[in-house]
C-alpha cells in the first residue's frame, strides 16, 4: 500500500509541474521522500527490536525537504524525485504520462462537491 501512495505522489507531482510548466507559471514541483524516518508515528506499528531499520533519526528527517525547497542546484528544478537527499531516478511506471493524466483527472473529480443521496 505505501509503494501505491508513493507512486500516486510522484505520479500526480509530474503531472502537476507538465501542468505549471505549460500554464507559463514560475513554479516548481518536486516529490520529496526522506527515506525511513524514525518518528513516533511508528510506536505503536512496530517494536524497538524492529527500530534500527530506520535509515534517519527524526531530527534529520526534513533534511531532504530542506534541501528540495532551498539548495541552489534545486533552483529553478521541477518534476525531480528527490530521495534521502539526492535528485534520484524513480520507478519507469512514474514517467507514464497516461497514468498520470489518469490519476490528474480523478482527483479533480474528488474535489467536486458529492451531492448527498
Amino acid at each position: 500500500m505505501l509503494a501505491r501512495r508513493k507512486l500516486a505522489l510522484v505520479l500526480f507531482t509530474y503531472h502537476l509541474q507538465e501542468q505549471m510548466t505549460a500554464g507559463g507559471f514560475p513554479v516548481t514541483v518536486n516529490a520529496v521522500d526522506p527515506g525511513m524516518v524514525d518518528t513516533a508515528l511508528y510506536d505503536n506499528l512496530w517494536s524497538l527490536a524492529q527500530r534500527p531499520f530506520f535509515k534517519v533519526r527524526s531530527c534529520k528527517g526534513a533534511s531532504t525537504t530542506v534541501y528540495a525547497a532551498v539548495a541552489s542546484e534545486m533552483e529553478g528544478v521541477g518534476g525531480r524525485y528527490v530521495y534521502n537527499g539526492r535528485k534520484t531516478r524513480s520507478a519507469d511506471l512514474s514517467y507514464d504520462s497516461e497514468l498520470q493524466a489518469e490519476l490528474w483527472k480523478k482527483s479533480c473529480e474528488l474535489q467536486k462537491p458529492q451531492t448527498i443521496k
